[in-house]
């Protein structure tokens, strides 16, 4: 799989889905995917997302929430995993775009070994899974129980591209009116 194809799986099978994204990879596989659709892009702030992902989770307990990051990524927020394992956000998945190397930084190797699958069910409370094809994606998306982890191995390094300058402010009420999308006239979720 390449990164852009596990992108594409989540928009398209978990189409209401509040996705966040980090830097990178993650973020142009999330963009090309869903035409720079109303999710949200974490920039310049790596190691971050899974706990921004984590607190919308919180926030907005009746929309799915899916976190995708690059494994670079999670290994730079790992201590996050243990939130997730105590707190079991129902509504919360994360899927790792698992290659072995930093590939915004140019492709170094990652110092450990990615098994964040592993980590996670050792902790507990977390469903976790390995894919390796798009269609093993689509059917953890759609029938693991949550909160999951699924890390995506991919076998292609292609670079989707880096993302065309966004204005941030245009992220967030992007995000902000898919998120109301989910509130009551009176702004209850």
């Amino acid at each position: 799989m390449q990164a852009t194809e596990v992108a594409t799986a989540i928009v398209e099978t978990v189409p209401d889905a509040l996705c966040v994204a980090s830097l990178g990879t993650a973020t142009s596989a999330l963009r090309a995917a869903s035409n720079d659709g109303p999710h949200f892009y974490f920039g310049a702030s790596m190691g971050s997302a899974l706990a921004g992902a984590m607190g919308v989770a919180e926030a907005l307990p009746d929309r799915l929430v899916v976190a995708l990051l690059g494994d670079g990524e999670l290994l730079m927020g790992a201590g996050t995993l243990w939130s997730v394992a105590a707190y079991r956000p129902a509504n919360l998945i994360t899927v790792v775009l698992s290659d072995g190397v930093y590939g915004i930084t140019g492709g170094q190797q990652l110092n450990a070994p990615t098994r964040f699958a592993e980590v996670v069910q050792s902790l507990g409370g977390v469903t976790s899974h390995r894919v390796g094809t798009a269609a093993d994606l689509r059917h953890a998306l759609q029938t693991a129980a949550r909160p999951a982890l699924i890390e995506a191995e991919l076998d292609e390094r292609v670079w989707p591209g880096p993302s065309p300058f966004v204005d941030p402010a245009k992220v967030v009420l992007e995000f902000r009116a898919n998120v109301h999308r989910s509130l009551s006239p009176d702004g209850r979720v």
